[in-house]
């Protein structure tokens, strides 16, 4: 991603949530001990953001004495209101921290694991004023919906009624300033009312959906569920469920988890590919509980010419056939073959290779999926889209060290010690 500012509307009262939180604005109300802003600011982390502006009110020195001016590296401002100036309002005041740059605007009450990658995109090839986040929901009424025509412009704001499936405006957005240019708007006004229902027909507004993670506390209900989901993992409660289920998906990187890394070099013939001490045995014992297992691995040495798709794929069916051998099983490979440099969409810790075997195997839901890796890259993938993480402590010291920084669920010395669990944990 080059377009690395967001803007966090911070400003909430809560007022909905007195009966649970009391005297905090409501994106600090707590979750499992830690501010649910910190949810927020994660997710950005492992996209990459760089500046962030949090538009801020009611009790503004609790948000400022928490995060300071940076988080996880990423600079910090504060677009401080002296009085309430709506959504629209807000947006405007603080957009000026950008200095006409575009950027991301998101509820400080709401997470959305939304695919910004591809907002970019559409924002950039769709000559697109904003591009808005859309989360497809089933049977629900406290969300409005939102129509799109065949180009994936919003063509209308439906108002909130009992649906059976929709999309709705999940309060992520992309754009800059020259939206306001549209109208002399006052100091205060509403971003949905004034600016997107009254203008949608004149504005090209592209919807971006996405089946992303979804929550927003603005409810005692969908708090305590916030808690619920948010709370750190428990192993044995994972592989619990994993087992109970029959329905979880494991995604596995290659080099330094299946087979040895060759430093320095790729392995480019399949007598060069070898197994890890146990990963063959280990992909063997995932296979009893697992419904779907892929692989999704960076192969730029491709893009360097260094080796070609035809080896890479003689590597992989080798790879696939010493995993049949003692009765496991890999369902698809998935690689990436271009260059680093370039930050193609498929390459770790981008999603494109997450969202190709979903859309390959309709049954993978990310919140009930394992990513295990051996790089930061691989945690921030899983990170991305939602899946438990687990890091292997296969590649170097400097790697190991670099983790601890890491949002990381479980971490193991290699597959097979994970995949041990497994057979302790017998129902």
């Amino acid at each position: 991603m080059k377009i690395k500012n967001a803007l966090i509307l911070a400003g909430g009262l809560g007022t909905r949530l007195r009966s649970v939180i009391q005297d905090v604005p409501k994106p600090m109300a707590p979750i499992n001990g830690q501010p649910f802003l910190k949810f927020i600011l994660d997710y950005l982390y492992n996209y990459g953001f760089e500046n962030i502006v949090l538009s801020v009110g009611y009790k503004h020195e609790m948000i400022q004495a928490f995060f300071g001016n940076s988080y996880r590296g990423m600079q910090i401002q504060y677009a401080v209101e002296k009085e309430r100036l709506g959504t629209g309002g807000g947006i405007q005041f603080a957009a000026t921290f950008f200095k006409g740059f575009p950027f991301f605007v998101m509820n400080g009450d709401t997470l959305f694991h939304a695919d910004f990658w591809e907002m970019e995109h559409q924002y950039k090839t769709q000559n697109a004023d904003m591009v808005m986040a859309l989360k497809p929901m089933q049977y629900f009424e406290r969300y409005g919906t939102v129509s799109l025509n065949s180009e994936n412009k919003i063509t209308s704001f439906n108002e909130k009624k009992y649906c059976e499936k929709g999309l709705i405006n999940a309060g992520v957005y992309l754009m800059d300033d020259s939206i306001f240019l549209i109208n002399n708007f006052n100091s205060s006004f509403s971003f949905e009312k004034d600016v997107m229902e009254k203008y949608c027909d004149s504005l090209n507004i592209i919807g971006v959906p996405s089946n992303g993670y979804f929550i927003d506390i603005g409810i005692p209900e969908d708090y305590e569920k916030a808690n619920y989901d948010l709370k750190k993992n428990n192993l044995e409660k994972i592989i619990s469920a994993i087992k109970t289920e029959k329905n979880w998906t494991l995604f596995l990187d290659r080099d330094g988890v299946i087979n040895q890394r060759i430093p320095g070099n790729y392995v480019q013939y399949p007598n060069e590919f070898k197994f890890i001490n146990g990963s063959d045995t280990a992909i063997h014992i995932f296979s009893k509980y697992f419904k779907i297992i892929v692989v999704v691995t960076n192969q730029q040495g491709v893009g360097k010419n260094i080796m070609a798709h035809e080896n890479l794929h003689k590597v992989h069916e080798f790879m696939i056939e010493g995993i049949n051998r003692v009765g496991g099983r890999v369902d698809k490979v998935y690689y990436c073959p271009e260059l680093a440099k370039n930050n193609p969409k498929c390459r770790k810790q981008n999603i494109g290779m997450g969202l190709q075997a979903q859309k390959d195997f309709p049954d993978i839901n990310f919140e009930k999926s394992v990513m295990v890796g051996d790089s930061i890259s691989d945690i921030q993938f899983g990170n991305l889209l939602g899946m438990k993480t687990v890091f292997v402590e296969t590649k170097n010291a400097k790697e190991i060290e670099l983790a601890k920084n890491e949002d990381i669920d479980f971490q193991f010395a290699d597959l097979i010690s994970f995949a041990q669990q497994f057979e302790k944990n017998e129902l």
